[in-house]
């Protein structure tokens, strides 16, 4: 499996593609199949299922119901924005518990 830079993968989506671009999203609960090849900056909308055998067209974007497709004329802006306020945020919410050597189980603050 190859994967590019600055994807994102959304919860709960699933991806079996063997290779993926740059710049691509895969929305929640979108499916990509292991025969599909992911070229850059695509988009595969939340719910759409990809299953067919073939090179997805760079820009592409996959949306609705009957997964529609079409082509952008520009490129996606990246995903930078979001990993900057993740990055931010995260730390404030996620509390490691220290461990004290000799015992596995964590100390209680």
């Amino acid at each position: 499996m190859s994967i590019g830079i600055n994807n994102v993968f959304e919860v709960g989506c699933v991806s079996q593609a063997l290779k993926i671009g740059d710049n691509n999203v895969i929305e929640s609960k979108a499916e990509v199949g292991r025969n599909v090849i992911l070229s850059s900056g695509c988009i595969v909308g939340a719910c759409c299922q990809v299953n067919t055998c073939e090179v997805i067209q760079e820009n592409t974007v996959i949306y609705g119901s009957e997964c529609l497709r079409r082509v952008q004329t520009e490129r996606p802006q990246p995903q930078t924005l979001q990993l900057d306020f993740l990055m931010k945020i995260l730390p404030n919410y996620h509390h490691l518990k220290k461990t004290v050597k000799g015992n596995s189980t964590p100390a209680r603050s």
